[in-house]
């Protein structure tokens, strides 16, 4: 009895010891993210784009009044709305990297500025990141660094030490998702226009797991036998592993230790007589398949010349010759689409020495294998196959009784058919809010395409885009202004065909109560006035068909330097964008530093300054709109000439961006080249910058108040390239004038009239010694003298 309890016991220990121990969860970790100019955020509040980046930090901003100012280590320094400081901290804190729960950090004697404070309290600040949780929000649910700052009362700065009325206490929350690399929700206590929500994510997707061969090109012919294999294979993950086959036979295999996003590809392969086929398969992190299929085809080398010899004997009739190992695939075709997840296989391997074996490969994975031991002359292939989207390597490879192989690949692509759908992500339907500003995001896919968007607030029209080519899915995130009561916003969207689907959500904004009257605050100093300046030089353009620019880099190189300099703008106001700079003069570039960096940074008070050297074009108007028949545009580096409408930046444009724009003094430099006969399409000489912009179509742009053009020279006018110069003749005298030679009163001060008066004169000047006729030309209206550079007294 007592062997039988203890065996029991044994029994129960050992049972115990089995039951696995759950293994102790990973303590989540986040290292610090960066951002680049040009970053958005699109909050519930507006769509935030990063317009400062440097050692003071970050500041993402939707409007001159509405930003969000982050320190290099993410702490939340200040949050701008309407104006109005609702959160700002002196010092500003600094979180600790990596991120991880329980990390903290105290400013003692620290300065709160907020609406109820404008001029700010002493506090003792206290931040800690409190939980790593699950939160939802409209783009999306993520898992999220919850960090709480906490500020408490420590004295008014005026009457240190003294007692204030009402909230001793102030909290902030803020939610840092590590894989949206960004804040996605923030919450205030005490605190009035701090909160947001992530409404959608600007990242666009991975690039897919790619392979690109360099060489061999598909379906070529060469006479020798050995060939080297070059390219690459890319992957968001990290690629790793590569390997390829020839003809069925591994020739190349390389595992990754450490996988890379980016694996160069350079092995040898030796060919036989006739067809090869190549595979290079290309596996990720994650496992996930690509594979680059290429047909080679070696020339047998002819035979060398025979001397001439005795008339040869009739020999007697050669015996059946046998028929090769072939793989026939009649479906479906190479390089074809399907719009069904299923499609049909259907091909025939035939030999006369027998076929044993067929191996059908989809994406790298086997899907069929038929066998014949004894071997069949010809042997049927008929199987379904199911697609994954996008694009599909099919092989099949053929073995004969001598053991010969021989493989035929197609490439399939497939995009599922989807309808037209609108899905509105951000606002809800009968919200009620109580922030004028807010952002409508939604995401539109259709099978055939999006060609256009548009967003009305109330009946009125207040954001559209047209896509051309017509795109699958188009993402859209317009910030709109709601007035007060019940707003109604529609989604609408429309395919090439016509067909349109819209979606209408209803919000009703609440106008805040007032809050009670606080402290006078102490009397501040005017908001100094800023200098804001976007600088474009385009020298170098991806067609063939538009002349290059010598000088049109340097000349945009000499005006940055100049405003940086001598002109007194700060060098993180002035965005310089050329061939040589990391953000190229793109369509989208120009219109981000145009119409997004300006329109976030510059407030009314600021001064802009927009120059554009590079090419300019007309191209036929069909709206009739141009007096002269002709619509204008600047020529942006990745444009196509046969069509300047879809990816040139249009003049007109100018008044959209002018729009935009909160400051009432903008003035704008062109020497661009406008060139071609009337109807044409053709671009300056190297030499030549011929200029084709009328006065009634500057007098249009420039219709506000505060807005003033300076072209390079008058509608039939040259503008000329100086060699010996090394600049445009109107870009040399502008570098010169901004330098002081404009300040003609000698009072330290170059004003726009003053460099306008100072290039008519020297351009008109140098151009006739030349041999040519140049005047500049400016339209606009300012109040007053407006003052461009300080350049100190002479």
């Amino acid at each position: 009895m007592r062997r039988a309890s203890a065996a029991l016991a044994l029994s129960a220990v050992l049972a115990c010891l089995a039951i696995p121990v759950p293994a102790r969860a990973q303590k989540p970790v986040a290292e610090r993210p960066s951002y680049e100019l040009g970053a958005r955020w699109l909050l519930s509040d507006g769509a935030y784009d990063l317009i400062k980046s440097g050692g003071d930090g970050y500041v993402f901003a939707a409007s001159p009044s509405r930003q969000i100012q982050l320190t290099q280590e993410l702490g939340m320094a200040r949050i701008l709305k309407d104006g109005a400081v609702e959160w700002q901290l002196d010092p500003p804190p600094k979180l600790k990297w990596p991120m991880e729960i329980g990390k903290w950090g105290v400013n003692y004697n620290a300065v709160l500025r907020n609406r109820d404070w404008p001029q700010g309290i002493l506090v003792n600040l206290t931040w800690e990141v409190k939980a790593y949780e699950s939160v939802q929000v409209p783009a999306g649910t993520y898992q999220a660094f919850r960090i709480q700052y906490l500020a408490e009362y420590q004295g008014d700065i005026s009457r240190r030490g003294a007692a204030i009325p009402g909230r001793q206490s102030w909290t902030l929350t803020t939610w840092y998702a590590p894989e949206a690399q960004q804040f996605v929700k923030a919450e205030g206590v005490g605190l009035r226009g701090v909160d947001f929500q992530l409404v959608a994510s600007d990242k666009s997707a991975p690039a897919p797991l790619q392979v690109v061969l360099a060489d061999p090109k598909d379906q070529v012919h060469v006479s020798g036998a050995d060939l080297t294999v070059a390219g690459k294979a890319t992957a968001p993950a990290g690629v790793a592993r590569v390997a390829a086959t020839l003809n069925g036979v591994e020739v190349f295999n390389r595992a990754e230790r450490s996988p890379a996003r980016e694996v160069s590809l350079s092995f040898p392969v030796t060919l036989r007589e006739g067809k090869n086929v190549l595979l290079v398969t290309a596996t990720d992190a994650r496992g996930q398949n690509r594979q680059e299929a290429r047909v080679i085809f070696r020339d047998r080398p002819a035979p060398p010349p025979v001397a001439p010899g005795p008339a040869p004997v009739t020999p007697p009739p050669p015996p059946p010759a046998s028929s090769p190992l072939q793989v026939a695939i009649s479906s479906p075709r190479d390089q074809s689409r399907a719009d069904q997840e299923s499609i049909a296989l259907a091909g025939l391997a035939s030999s006369s020495k027998g076929v044993t074996r067929v191996l059908v490969m989809l994406n790298g994975v086997e899907v069929a294998r038929l066998e014949e031991r004894a071997g069949k002359s010809a042997l049927p292939v008929n199987l379904p196959l199911k697609l994954r989207e996008g694009q599909n390597t099919i092989v099949v490879t053929a073995t004969d009784t001598a053991g010969t192989t021989q493989q035929e690949v197609r490439s399939v692509s497939f995009e599922r058919a989807v309808p037209l759908t609108v899905q509105v992500r951000h606002p809800e339907d009968r919200a009620r809010v109580n922030d004028q500003s807010s952002l409508v995001a939604a995401e539109i896919s259709s099978g055939k395409g999006v060609a256009s968007v548009n967003v009305l607030l109330n009946g009125t029209e207040v954001f559209k885009e047209v896509e051309r080519p017509a795109k699958r899915s188009v993402a859209v995130a317009a910030p709109v202004k709601l007035r007060e009561g019940s707003n109604t916003i529609v989604i609408r969207a429309t395919e090439p065909d016509g067909t349109v689907r819209q979606e209408v959500r209803t919000v009703i904004y609440e106008r805040p109560a007032a809050p009670a009257a606080a402290p006078p605050p102490t009397p501040v100093a005017a908001p100094r006035r800023e200098q804001w300046a976007v600088v474009i030089g385009v020298g170098q353009y991806n067609s063939t068909a538009i002349p290059q620019l010598k000088y049109s880099v340097a000349d945009a190189e000499a005006v940055h330097e100049v405003l940086i300099g001598k002109g007194g703008f700060k060098k993180e106001n002035v965005l310089l964008i050329t061939d040589k700079t990391a953000r190229k003069p793109t369509l989208r570039d120009l219109k981000w530093a145009l119409g997004t960096f300006l329109a976030r940074s510059a407030k009314k008070e600021d001064l802009i300054l927009i120059f554009f050297a590079g090419h300019g074009a007309p191209e036929i108007d069909p709206r009739g709109a141009e007096p002269d028949g002709l619509a204008k545009y600047l020529v942006p580096s990745d444009a196509d000439p046969n069509d300047l409408y879809s990816t040139g930046l249009p003049m007109d444009e100018f008044q959209t961006i002018f729009d935009r724009i909160e400051s009432e003094r903008v003035v704008v430099f062109l020497d661009a080249c406008y060139s071609g006969a009337a109807g044409g399409r053709t671009f300056a000489s190297r030499r030549t910058r011929a200029a084709r912009v009328d006065e009634v179509f500057l007098d249009r742009l420039t219709r506000s108040r505060g807005r003033a053009i300076i072209t390079a020279s008058q509608a039939s006018e040259v503008s000329l390239e100086v060699p010996e110069l090394g600049h445009g003749l109107f870009t040399h005298f502008l570098v010169q004038g901004l330098r002081g030679a404009a300040d003609l009163d000698r009072d330290g001060i170059v004003s726009l009239q003053e460099i306008y008066q100072y290039l008519e004169q020297q351009v008109s000047q140098k151009s006739r010694a030349m041999g040519g006729n140049q005047h500049p030309v400016m339209k606009g209206e300012m109040e007053g003298m407006l003052p461009l550079v300080k350049v100190g007294p002479r």
